[in-house]
């Protein structure tokens, strides 16, 4: 079900125009709610983006997050540190918004971006019977939240060329209702992609000299 309503969601910007396809991998770090330290783990995602002109477009992102974080406890007899468990959160957005590039024409284009949408978010745990007691505020169960993402970032790619890298820094808001908002950060690479039509593009014309004039010499003897 999740399936099919992604596709319905990313195939309306297949029907005309050009279109980019990126993917990418991404370290994200996010703070917890509790003193507990932050989460931290890796992403994938996978975004398209229909060119509304040369510099704007508008963006579909969707992905998954995997990030964890440890629990430790520190002994009273000799100060050693134990970890006794791990929180665990996967968070899956799907969202909507827009990129506005600075530069168009060139190699090295800079970019920023904001994005809304829901954000799927799942937890587990992992502890230690024997130091449950230290567990607070344990998270559990999953919910699905409002949230929105501005990025900044980089993309290399040349205008003829059908491929393309980036680099990009996206900060994350997700609303958790009364738990407050979370901040998560995430620094990603990847590659883009892109098929169609080019934007704005005309045929080329040649320009063909006129034909010089044609002269007949006679002779008149």
């Amino acid at each position: 079900m999740k399936k099919l309503l992604l596709i319905l969601i990313f195939f309306p910007l297949f029907l005309q125009a050009q279109i980019q396809v990126s993917t990418g991998i991404s370290y994200v770090t996010e703070p917890t709610f509790g003193d507990d330290g932050s989460y931290s783990g890796s992403g994938l995602d996978i975004s398209l983006r229909k060119h509304l002109s040369e510099k704007l477009k508008l963006t579909a992102y969707s992905g998954i997050n995997k990030m964890r974080v440890a629990l430790a406890v520190q002994s009273r007899f000799d100060y050693s540190t134990k970890i006794y468990g791990y929180y665990y959160k996967d968070v899956v957005p799907v969202s909507f918004g827009a990129e506005y590039y600075l530069y168009s024409k060139k190699f090295i284009k800079p970019f920023v971006g904001l994005e809304t949408g829901a954000y799927f978010t799942s937890y587990e745990t992992q502890i230690d019977p024997n130091y449950i007691g230290f567990a607070k505020n344990i998270p559990s169960g999953s919910s699905v939240n409002w949230g929105f993402s501005p990025s900044v970032g980089i993309q290399f790619q040349e205008n003829a060329d059908r491929m393309g890298l980036f680099l990009k820094i996206k900060h994350t808001g997700i609303v958790y209702g009364n738990t407050g908002l979370s901040n998560m950060l995430s620094f990603s690479a990847g590659f883009t992609f892109k098929f169609g039509r080019k934007i704005m593009w005309k045929p080329p014309v040649i320009d063909v000299p006129s034909q010089a004039p044609y002269y007949e010499k006679k002779d008149f003897d």
